[in-house]
């Protein structure tokens, strides 16, 4: 399996621990190949920085820090089954120009679908603010490393019925 360097940046603790995690679910020989479905991690490659700049024109906003360095760990990733999936940035910047419904606020930028139920990570553009978003309700978070810490939280509550972390 793919898995892209780990990088000096305000992620770095949380992208190590997700690595360690995927790591020892690869090792597990004891998961049959039907629950490793379950929990299958893919990774993209680093979005370029010119990539990044690309999309922050064409979504007229800059993203925010923590989301940009996520990008530059993996342009599009799934987590542990359908736990998190989230888009590459060209994916990010097609939703936000063609895609949304008219009840969907329009400063949400779509960046990762949350648990395959329709729950939509977003930030907006008018603050950087993460929200999760949810028929029509939302969560928010301070920054995006509280909603990556969330999702990792989520991730140890799944994998912990397979393996020992």
């Amino acid at each position: 399996m793919y898995i892209p360097e780990i990088s000096e940046n305000c992620l770095k603790s949380q992208l190590e621990e997700l690595v360690y995690i995927v790591k020892k679910i690869e090792a597990d020989e004891d998961i049959d190949e039907e629950n490793k479905l379950d929990l299958i991690f893919r990774f993209n490659p680093p979005a370029t920085d010119e990539e990044i700049s690309m999309a922050e024109k064409s979504l007229g906003v800059s993203m925010p820090k923590g989301y940009k360095e996520f990008l530059l760990f993996s342009n599009g990733t799934q987590l542990c089954g359908h736990l998190a999936e989230f888009h590459n940035i060209s994916r990010v910047v097609s939703m936000d120009k063609w895609e949304k419904t008219p009840d969907f606020p329009s400063d949400y930028v779509m960046i990762a679908d949350i648990i395959g139920d329709g729950e939509i990570l977003c930030f907006s553009k008018d603050n950087g603010e993460f929200i999760s978003y949810f028929d029509g309700r939302e969560y928010r978070y301070k920054n995006f490393t509280e909603a990556f810490n969330d999702i990792l939280s989520d991730i140890h509550e799944k994998v912990e019925g397979y393996i020992v972390i």
